[in-house]
């Protein structure tokens, strides 16, 4: 019996909520994901979904997006296979569900609804650049122990993958 590979699903800003440096950041992610032949999963649309679709595609990676509207077209154009969806923000339950493991970009209010919605399905996360200031309270404490924080983009899609295979055992 054949092992599916590992999916990981990279969650981060729109074109109106992120930085370059989180675009850079998101690429490089995504790079990295196809480098460890990993499938890359996000939202399919701006931002940081696109550009971290970009970086997978680059390193010759397969990538899906789930989109919030029924329109195909609208995926970008670095995603594969594009599943259109009529559930709006409510298709982050799948952008979470679908992976094997979640690497957090910051980004708004959809961000953090994957997020959540991955921690209450077990889905490990590896938070970076930025996030982990947002996920702590005021005395430094981590509001989410079920996050694992990273430091670079390697770094996090190499935990994200021992963190997936962990939770396949």
């Amino acid at each position: 019996m054949s092992q599916h590979p590992i999916y990981i699903s990279v969650i981060g800003g729109d074109r109106d909520h992120t930085t370059p440096e989180g675009l850079k950041l998101a690429e490089e992610v995504g790079r990295h994901i196809a480098e460890a032949s990993c499938i890359l999963v996000n939202g399919g649309m701006g931002g940081t979904m696109e550009r971290a679709a970009k970086g997978a595609k680059s390193a010759g990676g397969t990538t899906i997006g789930i989109l919030s509207t029924t329109e195909r077209n609208q995926a970008n154009p670095y995603i594969d296979y594009a599943i259109p969806t009529p559930l709006g923000f409510v298709r982050n339950v799948l952008v979470a569900n679908a992976s094997d493991a979640v690497i957090a970009l910051p980004g708004k209010w959809g961000t953090s609804n994957e997020l959540s919605f991955a921690m209450i399905a077990g889905v490990p996360v590896v938070a970076l650049e930025g996030l982990e200031a947002n996920l702590r309270d005021d005395g430094g404490k981590s509001r989410f122990t079920e996050v694992t924080y990273a430091r670079d983009a390697a770094e996090a899609v190499t935990t994200a993958i021992q963190l997936a295979r962990q939770n396949r055992a």
